[in-house]
């Protein structure tokens, strides 16, 4: 478990996340999205290897049994939060690497639109 701990240093996960804000930060109404993050949760392959003594990783999400089909996932859009959106392995479309990406090109397609309606709305 100690190579995953390694593998994420506090500089690689600073050095990626100020990588993320500065892409977000070229899109229109984005300019200034470092000074509306409210509340900030990093998870790495060492946090899952902590908190659930998965060192190997999880390909199929924490579950892989028949209540984690595809259909009976949890959607991309959180119920009770309108303004969080998830993807992986544990929510729709499904694991596997093709089905992430998949998933994960939707759910940006989603914060677009979502980002777009509240500037539009404003």
């Amino acid at each position: 478990i100690e190579i995953y701990k390694q593998q994420f240093s506090n500089d690689l996960v600073d050095d990626v996340r100020d990588a993320v804000l500065q892409r977000l930060s070229v899109l229109k109404g984005l300019e200034d999205v470092q000074y509306a993050i409210l509340d900030e949760v990093v998870d790495t392959p060492a946090t899952y290897a902590d908190y659930y003594n998965v060192g190997a990783g999880v390909p199929f999400g924490l579950s892989h049994g028949l209540g984690q089909l595809s259909l009976t996932r949890p959607a991309a859009e959180c119920k009770t939060r309108s303004n969080v959106l998830f993807v992986g392995a544990s929510s729709r479309p499904g694991n596997g690497v093709p089905l992430v990406l998949i998933g994960s090109k939707q759910v940006a397609k989603k914060a677009v639109e979502k980002l777009e309606s509240m500037i539009t709305a404003q």
